[in-house]
């Protein structure tokens, strides 16, 4: 049967819908708290004038992901559940992606976009942490939906729609001034190249964009202070050209699939290359948005963002991923185009991509906070005192249930802005400073067994030191635990 604009289309999509959201409802709770995911628990609490205050200027992400969090908090959602923030986002840029395929590239591609992203390994494991990029995903999506709309309907309530979004996204992340770098690049291409734009829309655009720089103005000498302050010595190292390499592979291919390698990629990306191709054939005013598409957002974006982060380095493994949806569109232009055939190739990928996600993380691949909070908290007797590096770790060992009142806390802070959060009372210290001989000392590392063992060495001279675990995990992920004993 020929596909066709209709009931059946929009079906199917939210068919996609449904299934994207019972995919990822399943995993849910076969996945333990990560890391980073403490600190959307910690901020989530804070009240929102904290959170849009001294302490939020304090965090290297802009709040409005927190504040939806600390809503979800409030109507009692546990940690682990705070990642339904994360999800629903990913439920709607599956609409908003199976809409804008269907817009581009007719009934076909909209189904293949639809179960595409509903089925990607890379969307589903962002959407599984309660961490800002998922909704960012989602902005991004409609951001070029509207941006493509109003170039073809100039009135103010497109505008509007867009201007709304663009503060939000600059509200979810600081890369969404990259973001915004890009959609006005493809506007302002397709404004040049057009022989016939819609009267006043050169002049909306500019009033548009001139408001969202004044709402960003709130948050914007937090960003700036953060560029030059403590946090400009951030984690992320700056990336070379393999970092942007992988980066933009994770982009435009096949994230997890193991099997069969490159050509899984390879062919992943060829079919957005396809679909980018199909639509800068098309006549008149079109192909200009699919140049600008490809100039601005799928290249200018990854270079932006690599050239920034020799700067201030931003680049990590997450932070290109909004981009994965609007790729997904364009592999599912092609496949459209390919139609009955299409639509069958996209049920492989598919399943490949299901496939290959694990849907729990074994235990050996986890951080193993909650096994540590319960030594600590089974065996620890008031008196003893705990040296803990990072000292962000204790945030992790009280959502767990370890609670430091009895004992003496000391770590090493990762950031030194770490220790200006409300309710912080870890005394961040090199060392140990001394202690009654007597007293026991238990250390816990995260990610640093050599670490580990030069803080043990340190701090050992007069008391022997038991091992409960070393990386606690699988490589890198691990926790190193010990207790120093009085001789």
């Amino acid at each position: 049967m020929p596909f066709r604009s209709g009931p059946f289309a929009l079906a199917g999509i939210a068919l996609a819908c449904l299934a994207g959201l019972g995919v990822r409802l399943f995993m849910l709770p076969h996945r333990e708290l990560t890391y980073d995911e403490i600190a959307t628990v910690y901020f989530a609490a804070l009240p929102m004038t904290e959170l849009w205050g001294a302490a939020g200027r304090l965090e290297t992400n802009p709040p409005l992901f927190y504040t939806l969090a600390g809503i979800a908090t409030r109507l009692g959602l546990s940690g682990e559940w705070l990642r339904v923030v994360s999800i629903l986002p990913d439920i709607a840029s599956i609409a908003l992606g199976g809409w804008l395929a269907r817009r581009l590239g007719g009934a076909a591609a909209g189904l293949a976009a639809a179960w595409l992203i509903a089925g990607s390994a890379s969307m589903i494991e962002v959407s599984l942490e309660a961490r800002a990029y998922s909704l960012l995903a989602m902005l991004g999506l409609l951001g070029l939906i509207l941006t493509l709309h109003v170039l073809r309907d100039s009135r103010w309530r497109g505008f509007l729609a867009l201007g709304l979004c663009e503060v939000a996204a600059l509200y979810t992340h600081n890369v969404a001034a990259i973001m915004l770098g890009a959609l006005n690049g493809v506007a302002l291409l397709y404004w040049l190249a057009s022989q016939a734009s819609a009267p006043g829309l050169a002049r909306r655009w500019l009033v548009t964009q001139a408001l969202v720089a004044l709402a960003w103005l709130f948050w914007l000498p937090s960003v700036l202070g953060q560029a030059t302050g403590d946090l400009a010595a951030f984690w992320i190292a700056a990336p070379d050209l393999a970092s942007l390499r992988y980066a933009v592979q994770r982009v435009v291919g096949l994230g997890w699939v193991t099997w069969p390698q490159p050509m899984a990629d390879l062919a992943f990306a060829g079919l957005g290359g396809l679909g980018l191709l199909l639509l800068a054939r098309r006549p008149g005013r079109e192909r200009w948005f699919a140049v600008g598409l490809a100039v601005f957002v799928l290249a200018g974006v990854p270079v932006a963002t690599w050239v920034i982060s020799q700067w201030r380095p931003l680049m990590n493994g997450r932070v290109l991923l909004w981009l994965v949806p609007i790729h997904i569109v364009l592999v599912a232009v092609a496949l459209g185009w390919l139609r009955h055939a299409g639509l069958a190739l996209a049920a492989g990928l598919v399943v490949l991509q299901l496939h290959a996600i694990p849907f729990w993380r074994p235990t050996v691949n986890a951080e193993r906070w909650p096994l540590v909070a319960d030594l600590l908290r089974e065996h620890m007797r008031p008196g003893d005192a705990i040296y803990l590096a990072p000292a962000q770790g204790a945030l992790m060992l009280g959502h767990y249930g370890w609670r430091p009142e009895p004992y003496q806390l000391f770590g090493r802070a990762e950031w030194s802005w770490y220790q200006r959060f409300p309710g912080i009372t870890v005394a961040n210290a090199a060392a140990v400073p001394a202690l009654d001989p007597g007293q026991r000392i238990w250390v816990v590392t995260r990610h640093a067994t050599a670490e580990h063992d030069a803080s043990v060495a340190r701090l050992s001279s007069r008391r022997s030191e038991v091992r409960l675990l070393r990386a606690g995990g699988l490589g890198r992920l691990g926790l190193d635990l010990s207790v120093l004993l009085p001789r």
